[in-house]
């Protein structure tokens, strides 16, 4: 039992690792909803840092010399400018690059103004006073902050280790045992960000599976595919796309004589059917109580209804059993639509629905396709 049990934290702990480490496995929907998150974060922190902008100022009047404190007040109303525009471009733009590169902006700008002041700075280490050397251990800590990924934060991370190095040569301590400490600090820091990113983000896609995805055959639910269809571009529903909606039939029979144990069963069973017939692209969901749709594109209606067939033949041949080990018969109906020239993608999904309607008037365990025009 504990080798079992340790096995599969162990395949848990892979699958999170895969799920945080980049966004190869993240689905469209989540790559939109982490834009979201992404986007309110944007938000906070730009205005954050545009707030403590001129508050900052005052330490510099304060400490800088004035021969430094005019460069310096010019570079801030600068980055004061560019935070600005980051808050309103968060507020228009939504798309998923515009919000990684909002995001990365943050870290940038603050980190370049950090360079444009060390080469002004007095070479006395005077520096240090007005807290100066901290940026680089705030923007790493910040990182916490937003739900990266792994290889998203060490990118930005490294930058800040990079800048950190770099700003040894100033004042030519680049190599001493105090430079080299505060490299292994920020270090440090930067491990326990992207901790903390991984964390974040493995909670983030948990509540959205839980949230997007049926919990008894682990399909798409019909919420999520309304918002998957939200999320689509108009070249990626150009036709040929096709609708097929498939129901279980007599579904109810089965739940009233074999109790919903079994009915259970048969849905999982079913959905593996479904996983295993589907091309990589496609994308199924449970829609209803027994009925699923498979939404897949570009694709014929010959391979169409070619593919409805494997399913209707492979759900015939499924072999399942009660409780008492009796035989559990199961077919499928199946309606499919082929999505038209400028129309919505629920306007196929409805035409489906009545193919559907047609198959179960016409016996049931058969297939209704319509054409393409």
């Amino acid at each position: 039992m504990k080798t079992s049990s340790l096995q599969d934290l162990k395949t848990l702990s892979i699958a999170s690792l895969q799920d945080t480490f980049s966004t190869r496995y993240h689905s469209k929907d989540f790559s939109f909803a982490r834009s979201e998150y992404l986007r309110v974060r944007i938000q906070i922190i730009a205005l954050l840092f545009a707030l403590l902008t001129p508050l900052w100022a005052v330490m510099d009047n304060l400490a800088l010399p004035e021969h430094t404190l005019n460069h310096v007040l010019l570079l801030r109303v600068v980055m004061f400018i560019g935070l600005v525009a980051i808050l309103l471009a968060s507020r228009f733009k939504r798309s998923n690059r515009s919000s990684l590169l909002l995001s990365t902006s943050i870290f940038v700008l603050p980190a370049l103004f950090y360079a444009a002041v060390l080469v002004y700075l007095p070479n006395d280490g005077n520096y240090s006073l007005v807290g100066y050397s901290f940026i680089p251990y705030l923007l790493t800590a910040t990182l916490g902050i937003f739900p990266f990924t792994l290889l998203e934060s060490f990118g930005i991370g490294l930058g800040l280790l990079l800048l950190q190095f770099c700003s040894g040569f100033v004042d030519g301590t680049a190599f001493s045992p105090r430079a080299l400490q505060d490299l292994w600090l920020l270090a440090a820091l930067l491990a326990i960000a992207m901790t903390t990113n991984h964390f974040q983000l493995g909670l983030l896609l948990r509540l959205y599976r839980q949230a997007t995805h049926d919990p008894l055959t682990g399909l798409l639910n019909r919420t999520a595919l309304t918002r998957h269809i939200e999320h689509q571009t108009p070249q990626e529903l150009v036709p040929p796309v096709s609708v097929m909606l498939l129901d279980l039939d007599f579904f109810k029979q089965i739940n009233d004589q074999h109790g919903h144990s079994v009915g259970d069963q048969v849905l999982k069973r079913f959905a593996l059917l479904l996983k295993k017939e589907a091309k990589q692209q496609d994308v199924i969901c449970r829609y209803g109580g027994e009925e699923f749709l498979l939404l897949s594109g570009p694709c014929s209606l010959e391979s169409a209804t070619a593919q409805a067939e494997r399913i209707r033949e492979a759900c015939h041949q499924l072999r399942l059993a009660n409780m008492d080990g009796d035989a559990v018969s199961l077919t499928v109906s199946i309606g499919i639509s082929m999505l038209r020239h400028g129309e919505h993608l629920n306007d196929a999904i409805q035409r489906a629905d009545q193919r559907l309607y047609q198959a179960k008037r016409a016996g049931r365990n058969c297939i209704m396709a319509g054409t393409a025009t």
